[in-house]
């Protein structure tokens, strides 16, 4: 009789482990996901299931820090095409040039030989104007510089050089405003061949009234204290922006406004709509405001529509609300000084308003920054 049960034992084990089998590489497949493919060699990880299951799994954790250090090595390479070393220029057919220690950095502006320099001190406008006899700037490929012209950037320490017989300078995208937001990786690059990993920890206005000439918003980093002047950039090497050694920083849309206006005069002519306002998509509370919007509003002893500025010679008025520039909506994603520092001095804009509940529009040139 107990030979008889053997077989169906064995029979009945054989069916078990199929059965088994079966079911581990049913939850593989399952657990990998329709695209997850056949795997043999996956660990089934039993926590994963129940009431105590996490909402977020996280696989191959180690691989994506490998892919991020693979990125970031990636950009590094290719920014070293857009950066350039400054050095005082020294006299004679003996001049030698450690490529390893400039005295300061510069970022490639203009395919046409501007380049932005990030000097690490102050400077004074006198200083400014000698500099073409006093330096010279070296790129990538060994390449050496003479400079036929230097302008400051208001309020900062970065210098604007034109390189002599420079035609096709690598430059780089600048980052959308809608796009600096906390959480970014961000690329930080010193004189030096220096590079900092970092991210954007805020974002926020500047002030509840705000000036439609001056760039709105404060950026901050997570982790890195300031103490020398870096370029930022984002992980794809497009530009997010520059911070002076003083830790002023200068974010991409005031950069664009600076890159136009060297392409269009080599000057640094900035456009002035010339108001100051309240951003509506940044308060709440009175019923009596729409939710979106620039409220012409006064600042201290600032008025709300400067006398002969742009906006006043268009008729705008102290409570006006402008709600569209060139048919561009006015909102949390747009706000009023981003969009007019993608103008320039002399362009004219059509302006939609609000006046006592009533929509208008009216037409603004602009005129420059003073």
């Amino acid at each position: 009789m107990k030979n008889k049960l053997i077989p169906v034992i064995l029979i009945a084990t054989a069916f078990g482990l199929l059965a088994g089998a079966a079911g581990a590489l049913f939850t593989n497949v399952y657990t990998a996901g329709i695209s997850g493919g056949f795997d043999f060699n996956r660990e089934l990880n039993l926590n994963n299931y129940g009431y105590l299951s996490p909402g977020l799994i996280i696989r191959d954790a180690k691989k994506v820090v490998v892919n991020q250090d693979v990125k970031v090595d990636e950009t590094i390479r290719d920014l070293r095409s857009t950066l350039l070393g400054v050095y005082v220029k020294q006299a004679g057919s003996t001049a030698l040039y450690d490529l390893k220690a400039p005295f300061a950095q510069a970022l490639a502006a203009t395919t046409d030989g501007w380049a932005m320099v990030a000097w690490p001190e102050a400077i004074t406008v006198a200083e400014i104007a000698a500099l073409p006899e006093e330096y010279i700037l070296v790129d990538n490929n060994r390449k050496v510089y003479e400079v036929d012209q230097a302008l400051g950037a208001p309020d900062s320490s970065f210098i604007f050089m034109h390189l002599r017989d420079a035609t096709s300078l690598s430059v780089r995208r600048l980052v959308e405003d809608a796009d600096i937001k906390p959480g970014l990786s961000v690329l930080l690059a010193a004189e030096g061949d220096r590079y900092l990993l970092d991210t954007l920890s805020s974002k926020t206005l500047t002030a509840p009234v705000l000036s439609s000439d001056v760039y709105s918003q404060q950026i901050s980093l997570s982790n890195v204290q300031v103490d020398r002047p870096y370029f930022m950039f984002n992980l794809s090497g497009e530009i997010v922006g520059a911070v002076d050694w003083e830790g002023n920083m200068i974010a991409s849309p005031e950069l664009n406004a600076y890159w136009r206006s060297l392409l269009k005069t080599r000057t640094l002519a900035l456009p002035s709509f010339g108001v100051n306002y309240l951003d509506l998509s940044a308060v709440v509370g009175n019923k009596e405001f729409p939710e979106k919007g620039a409220l012409l509003r006064a600042n201290g002893e600032a008025a709300a529509v400067l006398v002969n500025g742009s906006a006043a010679k268009a008729g705008l008025k102290t409570g006006d609300i402008i709600t569209r520039i060139d048919g561009t909506e006015i909102n949390q994603d747009n706000n009023l000084s981003v969009l007019i520092a993608n103008y320039s001095p002399g362009d004219r804009l059509l302006v939609s308003y609000i006046r006592d509940g009533v929509a208008s529009q009216t037409e603004v040139t602009l005129t420059q920054v003073q």
